[in-house]
This record gives structure tokens, sequence and C-alpha cells, in this order.
């Protein structure tokens, strides 16, 4: 039966006439056709290097090609999961707003009931702050050589 129809396509074919190609269309083409010629540009050695290079993956990737195909989805599954679950939100810089007179008060309690349990012998020394007062340099000099 498909015998039958190729030899009835055939047949058909021979008994059409051959046009001939409008002379404009003719340039054209050529014209593309040479257009297509320069752009190549892949040299014999970078297409001797690619497929040198096919040819040694493949013979890596062909024992297992179904195994290699499951370990790349699960590592884009990886990525995606990764990407998707990102932190999107703005970071911003918060003010910090100073702690309020009863947290200070509750830090210099905490800070005399710890002087009192590590047995400090001046529990007064916890109370105060310990704020730096910068000296003249005159004075700084005479405390480093004394």
């Amino acid at each position: 039966m498909m015998n039958d129809e190729t030899e009835n396509f055939e047949q058909k074919l021979r008994r059409q006439s051959l046009r001939q190609i409008p002379g404009e269309w003719r340039a054209e083409i050529l014209a593309a056709a040479e257009g297509a010629k320069g752009c190549r540009h892949s040299s014999p050695v970078a297409r001797h290097w690619l497929s040198t290079l096919n040819h040694q993956l493949s013979t890596f990737f062909w024992p297992h090609p179904k195994a290699w195909a499951g370990l790349a989805a699960v590592w884009i599954f990886i990525f995606a999961l990764n990407f998707s679950m990102r932190d999107k939100t703005a970071l911003v810089a918060e003010k910090v707003l100073p702690p309020s007179p009863e947290v200070v008060a509750e830090l210099r309690q905490q800070k005399l009931l710890f002087a009192e349990l590590i047995g400090s012998r001046d529990a007064g020394d916890a109370d105060r702050s310990k704020s730096y007062v910068p000296r003249p340099r005159s004075e700084r000099v005479e405390v480093l050589t004394a």
C-alpha cells in the first residue's frame, strides 16, 4: 500500500513541468548564501576541540544516563528550593533607643549583687560607671615615665 502511494506521487511529480526561478530571486538567494558563508565563527581547531570534549563527556556519562539525569534534577530542585527560601525583606538599620531608667536601675542592682557574690572588696566599684575622661598630654607622659 505504501509502495503504491509512493509510485503515484512520483508519477505526479514527473508530469509537472519545471518553472524557472525569477532572476532577482536567484541573486537574492546567492547573496544570502554568500553572507552566511562569511559568518562562520568556528574554526576547525575549535570544532575538533568541541568534538573531543563531547566524546569525553559522552563516554563519562553514558554508563548510567538516568542516574546522571536524576542527580541533575535533584540539584536543580535544591537550587530552586534555596532560591525560594531566601529572605526578600529589605534590610533597614533600626534606630536603637536608649534603655529606660528602670532597665538601668535593674542592671545596677545586678552588678551590686554580682560584686557581693564574688566577694569584691569594694561594692561601690560595680555601681560606679567607668567612663573614660581624657587628660592633657602632659599628664599622660608623667604617668608613663613614673
